[in-house]
This record gives C-alpha cells, structure tokens and sequence, in this order.
C-alpha cells in the first residue's frame, strides 16, 4: 500500500489540487468580496422612480449604524438565543448544530430545523444571492470561516444587527427600532427585543402591524428559548409576554401600497442586504398623475378594495392601489388578496369558446339544468331560453355561461385561464369555474392583466412595473424581457370587445357613465361579499375590487359599486385625451341586424335585436323566423249548388201578387255585427319574455309576476295583464267585410283552422290599427 502511494503520490497530489482549487476559488474570491466591502460599504437603500425618471421615494427607514456598546444585552441575548445559540463557541460553521439539525430532519422526514451560524447568515445576507444552490452553500461556508478570522465576535454581532431587515422596510436595528416603536434602540425593553429579535426569521409574515398575535406567539418563543439557554429567568418571560405591544403610528405617502409591491420583489431577486444597503436605482412605469386620481378615488370609500390600471399595449402597471388608506392598513389587497371573481371571469370562458370556432351569434342554451349534481342558479330565477351569445354576455346569465363551458370542455376553458395569467389550480377543474367558484381565488393584479387580449388585439403580457435597475455606479443589472404571448387572434379579441361593449350598452353595465368608448363586465359573487369591474378603453385596462376584509357582505353589485369607482377614475385619467374607438382589424364585419332568439339576420319585425360583429366568411345568411313575411293560406270557396226550380203555387182566390224568385239566388251577407267598444290599451302580445322555468319546454313565455329588477341586471320587460276581452265567434267580427266571406269557408272545413286565423286576424289588426290590407300582404 506504501509503495502504491509513493509510486503515485504527484497523481494523487494532482487530484487532490483539483479538488480543492475550486474552494481555493472562492476562498480568494471570498477575501477580495470582504476587502471591497471594507472599502466601500455603500449602506444605501434603493431608490425608486416612476415613468419620467421623477423620484417616488426610498425603501426602507434610514437608520444609523450603532455600535454593539449602544445596544442593550436584552437585545444581543434574544438575538443569540433564538438564532445561534452556539454562537460563542464555533468558528463560523457549527458542527454540533449541523448533526442535530440533521438529525431532527430525518426523523421528521422534512426540513423542520435549519443549522446556519450567525455568521453564514451574515455571510449569505452581505455577499450571495439569496438562491438556494450547492455551490452557493459552500462559499457562505467558506465565507463565514473568512469573515471570523477577520473580524471578532462583537464585530460580527454588530455587522448582523446593522445589516438584517426586520420588515416594514426597516433595515438595520435602530431603523427597526424606530420603525416599530419610535424610539432608540438603547431605550427597548426585554418585550420589545424580544418581539424584534424574532422577526428576522420571516420578516412579511410575522410584522406586528400585518399580524399581532402571530408576532406575539413568535415573542414568547423567543423568550422561552432565553429562558432555556439561562439568559433570563422564567418570572422576566412571563412578564415579557404579558406587556403589551404598543406600535407608532404608521405614515402614508404617495403609492405606498406600489412601494411595498416594488419591495417584494427586489427582496425576493436580489435579497434583503442588496436591497437596502446596494443604492440600487429601480425605474417604474408608474403614472404619478394617475396615481394620485387612485388614491383620490379610494380614499374616501367605506368599504376595503383595490384598483389596478395597464397599459394595454405593454402591460405595464399605470395606477396601483391596495387599500383606501395605508395608515390605515398595509395589507396590499392589489395582490395579496385572492378572491373570488363572480361574473367578470366569463368573458374569459367565453374568449375560449371563440377560439373553438364560436361567434358572438352562436346559440348558447340559457336553460335550467342540473350538470351531474351540480345546479347553477340565474337572478331571481330568470331564464332566457336559447339566445345568442353576446345576449349571454351582456346580461350575466349564469346557466348559459356554465352550459357553454360544458360544450366546449372544462380543460379548454381552464387552459385559456392559465395562459392569461390567473394562475388557478388542478381543483379548479369543473363547471362551477364558469361562475367564478375557485379554489382560492384571484388577485385584482391578475384580473386586469387576463383582460389585456382583448385591449390591445390578442396579446397577454405579464403585468409588471420595473423598467430598469442600475446599481450605485450606473451599471444595469436588469431589465425585463418583453415575452408577449399570442391567445387569441385580432379578430377575435375584436370580437370579445363587440360583446363586452353590449354590457355597457345594454347590459348590467348600462348605467355606468363613461365618456369613452368601452367595453367590461361585471361581478357580484354570492351573497355579495365580493364585487368587481374589469374594464378597458383603447388607451387603459383597469379592474376595481370591492370587498372587506372580514367577508361582510356589501350593500349593492359589482355595476353599483365597483363600476362607478372604476368610471370615476377612467373618465379623470383620460380627460386629456380625445375619444376614440376601437380600431377594427381586417376582414370584420360589423353592425350585422341578429335576432338574439336564433341568431339570424332580422328586420324591423324582430321584436329582440342586437348588433354583432362577424369574421367575413362567418356571418348569417338566413332570415330569422321573425323577419320573414307570415304565409297566410286562404282555401278557394267552394261554387254553392243552384237551388232547385220552386214549382208555381196553385191559383188560390184572389192571391197576393208574388214576385218571381231569381234564377240563381245568393245568400245574403251576414250582417256585420254592432262595434264593440275599443277596450284599453293591452300590450302586443308577441312580446318575447324569459321562460318560466315551472314550464321548461324552451319557448320565451311571460313569467307568474314582474320581478324586482336587479340594480346588477337588465330590466325584463313583462306585459302587464290582458283584460278579460269577450273574444269573437269563429270566423265572424273580423273588421274586414271582405275577408268574412273566406274565413265562413274555413269555418265550413275546420274550425280550428278558422279559430286560430280569426284570432291572429284580429291581433294583426290591432297591431296595424286597422288596416286590412296588411293581413293579407303578412
């Protein structure tokens, strides 16, 4: 064995050269990374701007770095204690820590204990990506070694204290301090160390100002655990987790809620040190204008919500607002918040449905059904029959939305979700995903951008707002890649506006008063705890979110109250701009006359029209049943025999002169009877209404009662009831004296022929006023 290893020692050497050169690597790295940071060590937070390169403000509180003399033992204990309590006794790497760690996990099956040292957070907080690699790994080791070789532990305690964010943008612990408190480090009681030293673990969640009772189980943990190690006695713990939390009052600001987004994700990419002590410069798309009628708009509102305003032809974020009042409450329901969407997710199911062929006058069923146990409900129980699919849109009818989800399939429907960014689950796969029942819900972030295809031609970018971020000398370190994605043809998401503009016209958008051509939709889910409008212009997408935090109902619908908040602000931001319509790609059609009964061509005698646009190649051709001019049949009258000579009477005594009868006699005219009185006013009654769904046989027929409308929802026109009107005797009374010979022949062959064309006679002549000749020629 000795003479193998002399025979091939240089290999041997060789190999182990290899082996180590990469962490002599980063071991060199190591020593030049903490060389510069001696030298420079920027400690500056980021900056942001918005579109026009004007400040909008800094992260974080400006803190100064204290030494470790002005920081109070309470405070250094609670850190030591809950995060390295080994902190004194390793140098750098804990390998008693390690083996216990690893041994919890295993046991655990999961990773439930984590082994870092004080320093290799330090290490991984000043130095490395936040990425979790192998590679990474090893250099925090090896940086950890190097920084407690080169700084003592005092120096490294104070480094970690003065570099660890705390939350709410507090970087640093006198920041925090201040922060939370509103006050000198120096001054914190055992409680209010306690409850700092617990929060750099996961600083989003655990902040006192989003969750207080979570913040205070995290302080008791802390003080337990100094009570373990004999840094405080078990009467001071209880004591601290009985003091109460008192929290300075949190400032506002202009796009606070915009600030905090921005926040996130540059922590989430870059990491909490590189955010808050880099001087990186981060360039928004940020409107301050638009900005500023948001906030205008939310801030007087009774109830919680959000607004989030696109440019269309980017995606970028123009407007953002996640509260009516930050002070009042930080939580960002512009992204945070899931809700559910109601309505305003069937255009998306819709915009499905025509990239399977379908046009805006294809025949959707609006029919009470049951779809394996599950049974959707329309308002007031109101159905329409078979309709049109714009028809659909613009009344949000909830049978006809789930009914076209099951025609085209659930996956096609929650495909076309998932490429326009709602990012829905596997459990979100069934028919109640038309109506908006979803696992957890959607953001108003996420609502805006699934609109955007149909803004701006039929193209889905990811909502985002940095532009550009450059470091402290100038040099860019990102800029976001622009990665559009085609979902729907320019055809078709014309087609999506042409019915989504039928809401505004005429649907349950009508009464929202807007001074540009638009298009939307709303939503109301059950029991009205959630309501929204999602709406675009040319130039602007914008979805509005109401609802309160604790899920109480609200008073009205997403067209009574998120549709005028989203009025109010479309109308102000774009009062600068002319209105324009919507451009209209090749080959559209558009104005097309369509009976919403069939979906085919209609005229004037179409009692229940709409508008449609139509792919050239694709529009009807056909008259629809109500259009075409009614065939009336009238049978020849049969030649009546000649009458039988009479024979001459026998001369009677002095007789009376008789005349002679005619040859060929016909028989007098029934005489026209008197004219009725002219009764009251009644309705027509071809007036087409929704179908009673006691009667489901799929005609329109006039429901038991007029409902009360939906302030959310069209109002149904419903006749009021025909007075009891003696009707004529068959085949007479008809106010044409020339027809009353061919309807006595009818009577003659079938009387219920004659009964039904006496009736529709009658009818007809009410409808012209009058005038026979119109019976005839319909």
């Amino acid at each position: 064995m000795l003479s193998w290893l002399i025979r091939y020692r240089f290999t041997l050497l060789a190999l182990l050269g290899l082996l180590l050169l990469p962490f002599l690597v980063v071991f060199y790295r190591g020593l030049g990374t903490i060389r510069e940071f001696q030298r420079t060590r920027p400690m500056e937070a980021a900056t942001i701007f918005d579109r026009d390169g004007n400040l909008l403000g800094t992260l974080g509180e400006s803190g100064a770095f204290v030494a470790i003399q002005e920081i109070p033992d309470t405070l250094l204990n609670a850190i030591v204690a809950v995060e390295d309590s080994r902190f004194y006794h390793h140098w750098g790497i804990d390998v008693v820590g390690v083996v216990r760690a690893l041994y919890v996990n295993l046991r655990a099956r999961r990773a439930v204990q984590g082994a870092s040292t004080i320093t290799q957070q330090l290490a991984k907080n000043m130095f490395l990506h936040p990425a979790r690699t192998v590679a990474r790994k090893i250099e925090e080791l090896i940086l950890a070694v190097l920084l407690e070789m080169r700084y003592s532990k005092a120096e490294i305690l104070e480094l970690y204290l003065n570099t660890i964010y705390f939350g709410e943008g507090a970087w640093g612990i006198e920041s925090a301090s201040r922060g939370y408190f509103g006050k000198t480090v120096s001054d914190l009681t055992l409680a209010e160390s306690a409850l700092l030293a617990g929060l750099p673990r996961a600083p989003s969640v655990l902040s006192p100002y989003r969750n207080l009772e979570l913040a205070k189980e995290r302080r008791a943990v802390v003080l337990n655990r100094m009570v373990t190690v004999d840094m405080i006695s078990e009467a001071a713990a209880e004591q601290g987790k009985r003091e109460e939390i008192t929290l300075v009052r949190r400032t506002g600001g202009r796009a606070r809620y915009f600030m905090d987004w921005i926040q996130s994700q540059l922590i989430q990419q870059f990491g909490e040190t590189v955010v808050f002590t880099s001087g990186l410069r981060v360039h928004t798309s940020l409107d301050q204008s638009m900005q500023k009628i948001a906030e205008d708009v939310f801030i007087n509102q009774e109830q919680q919500g959000a607004l989030v305003s696109l440019d269309p032809r980017t995606g970028q974020v123009m407007a953002f607002v996640g509260g009516r009042n930050y002070v009042e409450s930080q939580f960002n329901r512009a992204t945070t918040a899931k809700r559910q969407p109601g309505s305003a997710i069937k255009p998306i199911i819709y915009a499905a449905a025509l990239k399977e062929g379908w046009q805006v006058n294809s025949i959707v069923e609006d029919i009470p059904r049951e779809y394996a146990g599950y049974q959707p409900d329309n308002f007031q129980e109101q159905f329409w029959g078979p309709i049109t699919m714009k028809h659909a849109m613009a009344l949000s009818l909830n049978n006809a939305a789930v009914w076209t989800l099951n025609e085209i399939g659930v996956s096609t429907g929650f495909d076309y979700a998932q490429r326009v960014g709602l990012g829905l689950v596997n459990d979100d796969r069934h028919l109640a995903l038309a109506l908006g029942g979803l696992t957890e819900g959607v953001s108003t972030l996420q609502m805006a951008g699934a609109y955007l295809p149909f803004a701006n031609g039929g193209t889905y970018f990811e909502p985002h707002a940095i532009l550009r971020i450059v470091d402290y000398q100038g040099t860019v370190l990102f800029e976001p890649p622009e990665q559009p994605i085609r979902v729907l043809t320019p055809q078709q998401a014309y087609l999506m506006t042409d019915m989504l503009s039928a809401v505004m016209e005429t649907g349950t958008g009508r009464n929202i008063e807007i001074e540009h051509p638009s298009a939307g939709k709303t939503g109301t889910t059950n029991q009205q705890i959630d309501l929204w409008f999602i709406g675009y212009t040319p130039d602007l997408v914008t979805s509005v979110y109401m609802g309160n935090d604790d899920r109480e109902p609200l008073d009205g619908f997403g067209g009574t109250v998120a549709g005028p908040i989203w009025a109010e602000f479309m109308n102000r931001s774009l009062a600068h701009q002319t209105p324009r319509n919507f451009p209209i790609p090749q080959v559209i059609l558009t104005d097309i006359l369509i009976d919403i009964f069939s979906g085919l061509l209609a005229n004037e005698g179409c009692e229940f029209t709409e508008l449609d646009a139509f792919i050239v190649g694709t529009e009807p051709t056909r008259l629809a049943p109500c259009a075409e001019p009614p065939k009336l049949r009238v049978r020849p009258r049969p030649t009546p025999p000649e009458p039988e000579p009479q024979p001459e009477p026998e001369p009677q005594p002095e007789p009376e002169p008789q005349p002679e009868p005619e040859p060929e006699p016909e028989p007098e005219p029934e005489p026209e009877p008197e004219p009725e009185p002219e009764p009251e006013p009644e309705p027509e009654p071809d007036s087409i209404l929704p179908i009673d769904p006691e009667n489901n046989n799929g005609r329109p027929g006039t429901l038991p009662r007029a409902p009360t409308p939906d302030p959310d929802e069209p109002i149904l026109p419903v006749p009021p009831d025909e007075p009891d009107t003696p009707q004529p005797p068959p085949c007479t009374n008809v106010e044409d004296p020339s027809l009353n010979e061919n309807l006595e022949s009818l009577h003659e062959r079938d009387d219920n022929i004659c009964a039904a064309l006496t009736q529709k006679t009658v009818l007809m002549n009410k409808k012209t006023r009058g005038t026979p000749g119109n019976i005839l020629s319909a």
